[in-house]
């Protein structure tokens, strides 16, 4: 099998450099030419539970300097830049070679445009990476793989696709790919969201009752929006089953509501939202295959959700300069929701 990963951030890296560790054939294709000769002259480097790795992994600077014949590519790039990566690499795969796309959100639908449905593998990654700031990835935390066509259907490739990915974390292959990622989706809406607006970690997130609360205005907003398109969400990493989650209204479902999430913010109590680190570095974010997602898919079905579009306002705000990272973003979302 010929390996490529587009892709020299936290998940390209650790992915890359997991692959090669295994001894797969595989490269890497960076953002440009300095990133590469980087990774040429001094390795990938990369940390798995305390445990550090520096390994020869070959990059190229552009898709169009790479071999080519590829069977698998590993796509990990940022959502809003999956596209053009796509539309070059076509040609530098093999006649039955695959792309996954490993990104956050739900962006399969474009990239079949692109490659037509029968190359685009979706891929749930439920374990998270992120870049110190030499350059260097961390797994900050483990979790399974899942992996399918869109469209459901079995296919043979995705036995060799299985067994690569099962040397970073088990995979397994399921027909409802689509409705994994959608699940993830709904996690990432609420946590990474809320995280960015207002500069918490998780941890401080998951303590405050009102902030509590609007984790579950988000589920149930999307499960909304899912019901609409007939998707049924299943549940999160065998830890949060939405729809017993947002169930019932006594004072025993409320307390029962705010200790299922606070049990489940413990695993992540540490962790620091991607959106968050990518507004400080005056980046661009990924909320709209986020939250963005979510509202875009309401708005074709008739639905109001008042929560993810004010959340989906504020991010554009802070990219734009328009608005602070702050506490009091929250605040503006309760009133969204009296």
């Amino acid at each position: 099998m010929k390996i490529l990963v587009i892709g020299s951030g936290a998940i390209g890296s650790v992915t890359a450099g997991i692959l090669a560790t295994n001894e797969f054939d595989v490269e890497i294709a960076c953002k440009n030419e300095s990133i590469a000769q980087k990774i040429n002259n001094k390795g990938l480097r990369f940390s798995i539970r305390k445990r550090h790795f520096n390994i020869s992994v070959k990059a190229y600077g552009s898709i169009d300097d790479t071999p080519g014949n590829y069977n698998y590519v590993l796509l990990a790039t940022k959502s809003f830049d999956m596209l053009e990566p796509t539309r070059e690499v076509m040609k530098k795969l093999s006649p039955e070679g695959l792309i996954v796309s490993m990104q956050d959100g739900f962006c399969e639908e474009e990239l079949s445009l692109i490659a037509g449905s029968d190359r685009i593998v979706g891929a749930m990654v439920g374990w998270g990476a992120t870049l110190n700031p030499d350059g260097s990835a961390v797994m900050t935390s483990g979790g399974d793989m899942m992996i399918g066509k869109l469209n459901g259907k079995d296919d043979h490739r995705l036995d060799n696709l299985q067994y690569l990915l099962g040397t970073i974390a088990s995979t397994s292959v399921v027909g409802n790919i689509n409705e994994h990622i959608f699940s993830k989706l709904v996690v990432n809406s609420c946590v990474t969201t809320l995280g960015a607006i207002s500069g918490l970690s998780i941890g401080s997130l998951i303590t405050n009752t009102n902030l509590r609360n609007i984790f579950l205005k988000v589920i149930e907003e999307a499960i909304e929006v899912a019901n609409a398109l007939k998707i049924n969400i299943p549940e999160y990493s065998n830890q949060i089953n939405y729809y017993n989650l947002i169930s019932g209204n006594s004072l025993y479902n409320r307390i029962r509501k705010h200790l299922t999430i606070r049990v489940f913010g413990i695993k992540y109590r540490n962790v620091k939202s991607s959106i968050l680190q990518s507004l400080e570095r005056g980046e661009q974010t990924e909320i709209d295959y986020l939250n963005g997602f979510l509202v875009k898919k309401a708005k074709e079905t008739g639905i109001d959700i008042p929560v993810n579009e004010k959340l989906v306002k504020m991010v554009h705000e802070i990219e734009d300069g328009k608005r602070d990272i702050g506490y009091k973003n929250l605040d503006e979302i309760l009133l969204t929701m009296q």
